[in-house]
């Protein structure tokens, strides 16, 4: 996943694509031993997704096509869908094109 976009398949045979929008950094860190604190590092990852480059679009023949608000898991919301077997869960931490 070095740009943070990736596939889910469910075992209904349901297939959802995921792209992670936003910062081109990923956080990651170590704990100091000594003082027992993270010491965070700033990693580049490889492709930056935005609205510009995105793979999900209509006429690339995706549909129901959301946005969901920052902090909400995209595997949690998938796991939701594909568990209820409806097409959209509205809900105010998602919007949809």
């Amino acid at each position: 996943m070095e740009t943070g976009r990736y596939w889910v398949v469910m075992r209904s045979g349901r297939k959802f694509m995921v792209e992670e929008w936003g910062s081109n950094y990923v956080q990651w860190g170590d704990i100091d031993p000594a003082t027992k604190k993270l010491h965070k590092v700033k990693v580049k990852d490889m492709e930056l997704i935005n609205e510009s480059n995105t793979q999900i679009r209509k006429e690339n023949g995706f549909k129901n096509i959301c946005f969901l608000s920052a902090g909400t898991s995209p595997l949690g919301y998938i796991d939701a869908l594909d568990s209820s077997g409806v097409q959209r869960i509205e809900s105010e931490y998602v919007q949809y094109e």
